[in-house]
């Protein structure tokens, strides 16, 4: 006997298909309609406050580079070079007193233009045409950010709304700590799915569940953002904001402490979550004990996370499952996010076929 369709209930909304979560096509659309028109956060500023100094890491198969250049402006470029495709620097950060490529020495300014192709015989090369590919480079709140869309909104603009929820809060001041890398067998979207409702939390996270009353878990929408927020099981009200931007971070921040959260795709099926620390009075002793505990709890947490999302992703690439729907009372974050992916590729798909 057959399924009933889901179409038939009026009331209910349908989540985007199961192929949304591993077809290799479809994530090749998301690079290009997502991961390459919006904000993205990219690193501490503290990461490039020094002269002469980068970041570079790949972003949705991107590999992009952020320098602080000799006069203190803030460049970004993809980290390729014009020539063979060679990379300008290694992915990290460190010192970065000049642009040369790796591969065969062809070197640039902190433009992105030519200066100098290697002992390549010929002189009349254009430093234009074979300049780097720039990417917009913002700083807001002490973090940088990207944008692949050179056209795109300024980022105060952008991110007004969802920045201005941590009024109140010494963001501005907190100092980097520990960053962490996690890499889960899931596809990007699995993993933001999950973060973007509390309707999970009993049966997922016993230790959250006995903190917080998961029945009274509120997602509120704003632009491009939602806000979480559950009281805790004694009556009070958390103190701290927590926070998803689309597409893919999200902070949690405190009076003393912050998280900041950030799902990076590396392919159809997997991706990596980053959790950057920040605290105010990073190095103050006595608040040691403290920083090792919040980081060890939100440890557990991505890990009960990794157990159910990787599941998760093998049954929708089984064939067992081509779509579900969303409950109005839990997962109204889910849907705001699901329909954010489904207009950005449909809005790609008319600008590829011109209409």
């Amino acid at each position: 006997m057959s399924k009933p369709s889901i179409t038939s209930h009026a009331d209910l909304v349908a989540t985007l298909p199961a192929d949304s979560y591993y077809d290799p096509d479809i994530y090749q659309r998301e690079r290009v309609a997502i991961f390459g028109c919006e904000w993205l956060w990219f690193s501490p500023a503290d990461s490039l406050a020094a002269l002469g100094s980068y970041v570079a890491h790949p972003y949705a198969g991107f590999p992009l580079m952020v320098v602080r250049t000799p006069s203190g402006d803030l460049r970004g470029f993809h980290n390729v070079c014009a020539h063979r495709a060679g990379p300008l620097v290694d992915d990290g950060s460190g010192p970065c007193s000049n642009l040369v490529c790796k591969y065969h020495g062809w070197s640039y300014a902190f433009d992105g233009t030519l200066r100098s192709a290697r002992d390549f015989g010929a002189t009349d090369l254009d430093p234009e045409q074979f300049a780097l590919t720039p990417i917009r480079v913002e700083e807001l709140h002490g973090q940088v950010f990207v944008n692949l869309d050179l056209t795109a909104e300024p980022l105060g603009t952008a991110m007004r709304g969802f920045f201005d929820e941590f009024a109140g809060l010494p963001i501005d001041e907190m100092q980097p700590g520990e960053t962490f890398v996690h890499e889960l067998a899931c596809n990007w979207k699995t993993y933001a799915d999950n973060y973007l409702e509390g309707y999970h939390i009993p049966l997922i996270h016993p230790q959250l569940n006995r903190e917080i009353e998961a029945k009274q878990y509120t997602v509120t929408l704003g632009e491009k953002y939602c806000r979480h927020s559950a009281p805790a099981r004694d009556g009070s009200i958390s103190a701290g904001r927590w926070l998803f931007r689309y597409p893919n971070l999200a902070i949690n921040a405190y009076e003393n402490a912050m998280n900041i959260e950030v799902i990076v795709p590396t392919g159809p099926t997997t991706c990596t979550v980053m959790y950057n620390y920040f605290f105010l009075d990073r190095d103050d002793p006595a608040n040691q004990e403290s920083r090792r505990e919040a980081i060890r709890l939100s440890h557990n947490v991505i890990e009960e996370d990794r157990y159910i999302v990787e599941i998760v992703q093998r049954n929708l690439a089984s064939g067992s499952y081509q779509r579900g729907v969303l409950s109005p009372k839990h997962e109204n974050g889910v849907e705001q996010f699901q329909s954010f992916v489904r207009d950005a590729l449909e809005h790609h798909s008319r600008e590829s076929h011109g209409s």
